[in-house]
């Protein structure tokens, strides 16, 4: 079978999670780059990686890779690509387009160029053309250029794919669905303890965890993807790939998520019962101060506010109740919570077992480990979990 070309997006910081995630779904010659993942595989490759996968943003399919020299050039080989393939006479579509150092002024105007060639092969060929869409396109072309080489590639995932479909109520200060899967996943958890969110608001890092020991795929919920709408959409050998999904129905631990706030516990039990997860994760009101786990060990991941869309009164002060919470109430157990507030972070005052830059969604954050017991530390007290390691983790 020929090997196609794919580009998956993902968060800074997280390439090295999307890389062996794709290895592990069959991908070949897979590359980390700055956001993303290179990799190769069949075309099937491209269905199954916007179904499973669990920490890319997007997946793209490279259709076309030329060098040019000037605008006629660069019109004529887009001209020369075989949209129809794709994209019908009456369809919608959009070109968006990066560009560094080539002899466009800007991207705009490549992404005009690009646009038009496409539009005047229909023209050519059928008398009619397709029209620009930009906020719903059925299909949605992106070029990468660099110098003098531009590479069309067709944006497989329409809608961003942290937006899994489970989401019915969304949290002033939620936490980006990839962001929460890459926690869990940081976290070094492995599915055999208790797993809590003592600040759960919209329920997403339970929810994300939860689909991780369940084995249900990221996109399971999701109604629709971008390749949905392409001509050449082979629906049989979607049903098939989806069909193949081993999804547990019982596991031996359960999720707890509290929250202090009615209104966003509210939210985290229509998200829950949207996910038809309330059978595994249970929610009550509890301000956090107070919540202890029901059995030791126990992992604790959460975000806490940073002052950015939900404000304290002091952040410092809050920050340090949370750390005395949970030396006091988590003996054996093991926290991890992500925050943009640096100097809050430093009132929490317990030691740092895992350190990693996060971002969530357009925040610069850290995300910090603990390993919690009671007393002064030694290693016969440390709290024993899962433990394998993730390349790019750091230890602090």
């Amino acid at each position: 079978m020929k090997q196609e070309l794919f580009l998956a997006k993902t968060f800074a910081g997280f390439e090295n999670l999307l890389l062996h995630e794709l290895l592990k779904l069959g991908a070949k010659n897979a590359i980390a780059l700055n956001r993303s993942v290179q990799f190769e595989g069949e075309y099937n490759l491209l269905y199954k990686t916007n179904y499973y996968s669990r920490f890319a943003l997007r997946v793209l399919w490279k259709v076309k890779n030329f060098r040019f020299e000037s605008n006629k050039s660069y019109y004529e080989e887009i001209f020369d690509f075989a949209a129809e393939k794709y994209l019908s006479r009456s369809g919608t579509f959009a070109v968006s387009c990066t560009e560094a150092e080539s002899i466009f002024k800007t991207p705009l105007f490549a992404a005009l160029l690009t646009k038009d060639a496409i539009c005047d092969r229909f023209r050519d060929k059928y008398g009619e053309r397709p029209d620009v869409d930009k906020e719903n396109p059925e299909v949605q072309f992106h070029v990468h250029i660099h110098k003098n080489s531009a590479t069309l590639y067709l944006d497989s995932s329409g809608d961003s794919l942290h937006k899994r479909g489970y989401k019915v109520s969304n949290h002033p200060a939620s936490i980006n669905e990839v962001t929460a899967a890459a926690m869990v996943a940081l976290s070094g958890w492995d599915g055999q303890c208790d797993l809590i969110d003592p600040m759960c608001g919209g329920g997403t890092i339970l929810i994300e965890a939860a689909m991780q020991a369940l084995n249900i795929p990221a996109g399971y919920y999701r109604e629709k993807f971008g390749f949905f709408k392409w001509l050449n959409f082979d629906k049989y050998l979607w049903k098939k790939l989806t069909g193949e999904s081993m999804i547990n129905d019982d596991i031996p631990i359960d999720f707890y998520g509290y929250d202090c706030h009615p209104r966003f516990l509210g939210m985290a039990k229509a998200n829950v019962e949207k996910a038809r997860l309330e059978d595994f994760i249970l929610l009550h009101k509890r301000d956090m101060r107070t919540v202890k786990p029901v059995r030791t060990p126990s992992l604790l991941i959460f975000n806490p506010p940073y002052g950015e869309r939900l404000e304290t009164e002091d952040n410092n002060a809050f920050y340090k109740e949370i750390g005395d919470a949970l030396k006091q109430n988590f003996s054996q157990c093991k926290a991890f919570l992500i925050s943009s507030d640096v100097d809050a972070l430093k009132h929490v005052g317990l030691k740092t077992c895992f350190k990693q830059n996060m971002f969530n969604g357009p925040l610069e954050c850290k995300y910090y480990g603990y390993d919690l017991f009671s007393g002064k530390f030694s290693p016969a007290n440390k709290p024993q979990h899962g433990n394998h390691k993730i390349d790019g983790e750091k230890n602090g």
